[in-house]
Order: structure tokens, then C-alpha cells, then sequence
């Protein structure tokens, strides 16, 4: 299996760490899924522990892999003259996927970068068709699923851009409030579209209000 993975990136294999090996025994134990998608899963499927900085996918490269979170945070940032400027945080339950571009043979236009150790499953293309080709009722499961978050990406781009640093920032403290414990400050600071020392302000007035 660990062949379809760039293994200078894993940490941890299955079979050498209690905490991946309780998520595959949770996978392949599931009520929700047959004998053979158990079977399947556990053949094809790593679950693998990223390094902190570790990246799943860097800008220009071809897109052929998509992962799901486990555990952890990953930034998405593309770089815009000459500086980074992150546009989404991914973390635990989220789909890291291209949206389809993978079967255009598309080369990536951001970057996804573990903030933290995490903890994901590694869908090469290869894997994902042989699975839609076996189990079609996961393809149209795994197409609604993918189909929800791009919708809830649209949403909170289209809220972004509506929105002022401030209401961003309470907007991410809502939604995602674990981002606070996991990702610095800077990045935060970036993603809101401020300064590092703006950010201090927003949360100094807000702490007080």
C-alpha cells in the first residue's frame, strides 16, 4: 500500500501506531459498510501521521490525490507577490480534494501544508476509480459528500468577501474554533486579511466588548 504514498512524509505507518490502528479497526468495523468495502478498505486505504510543515500538495503540482483529516490542521495558500496568503484551514471531519480537476490531469494552484502532526487517509485517483468501479453506491455517497463541502466552500468564500476582518474573525471563531489551538497567530492574521499586529487589536476590542 505505502507505495502510493511519498513515504519521506509519514511519521507513522498502521501497523506501528495504536492511534492509526484504532482508526482502521474503526473503518473496517463499521455497521455502514459490506465485507468487501471492509476488505477493500483496509487493502487499499493508509491512514498515515504527517510531520508538522509537511506538505500533501505544493503549487504547480499535478493534482492526483485527495485525503480526508483525521486529526490536526492543514493550511491552503496560494502566494501572491511574493508573500503567502492562506485562503481556507482544514481540520478534523474535512475532505481535502480538487473538486474533479484530477480527472482533467490539472496542475494545483495552491499549496496544502500540515500547520500540525495530523492524521489522514490517502485517496490516490488509482485507488479512488477502482473503488467507484467495485462499489458504486460509495461513488455516489463520496460525490454528494464532496458536493456538500465544496457548496459550504462556496458559502464561506462568498461570507469572506462580504465580510470586514472583524467579522471574519468572529465568523472563525464560530465555525471553527479549534483553529485557535492549532494554528499561530500570523496565519490567522493572513487569512483574515490583517496584519499580525491588527489581529491583537481585534482580539483586545472583542475580548472587552
Amino acid at each position: 500500500m505505502m507505495n502510493q504514498v511519498n513515504e519521506q512524509i509519514i511519521v507513522g505507518q498502521s501497523d506501528t501506531d495504536f492511534e492509526l490502528q484504532e482508526i482502521i479497526n474503526s473503518l473496517v468495523s463499521s455497521n455502514d459498510n459490506t465485507q468487501e468495502e471492509k476488505d477493500f478498505f483496509r487493502e487499499w486505504i493508509d491512514i498515515v501521521r504527517m510531520k508538522k510543515s509537511t506538505f500533501l500538495l505544493k503549487e504547480g503540482q499535478f493534482i492526483n490525490t485527495s485525503y480526508y483529516l483525521y486529526k490536526g490542521c492543514i493550511r491552503e495558500y496560494h502566494i501572491k507577490d511574493g508573500e503567502e496568503k492562506n485562503v481556507a484551514f482544514y481540520t478534523a471531519g474535512d475532505i481535502l480534494s480538487d473538486g474533479g480537476s484530477n480527472l482533467n490531469n490539472a496542475r494545483s494552484s495552491v499549496n496544502w501544508e500540515c500547520v500540525c502532526e495530523s492524521i489522514v487517509s490517502v485517496f490516490p485517483i488509482s485507488v479512488e476509480k477502482e473503488m467507484y468501479r467495485r462499489f458504486p453506491r460509495l461513488e455516489s455517497f463520496c460525490r454528494m459528500e464532496t458536493e456538500k463541502q465544496y457548496s459550504n466552500y462556496k458559502n464561506a468564500v462568498n461570507t469572506y468577501l462580504s465580510s470586514s476582518p472583524v467579522e471574519r474573525y468572529d465568523n472563525l471563531i464560530k465555525t471553527k474554533p479549534e483553529i485557535f489551538q492549532l494554528v499561530p497567530l500570523y496565519h490567522i492574521a493572513s487569512y483574515l486579511g490583517v496584519k499580525p499586529e491588527s489581529l491583537s487589536r481585534i482580539r483586545n476590542r472583542l475580548r472587552y466588548t
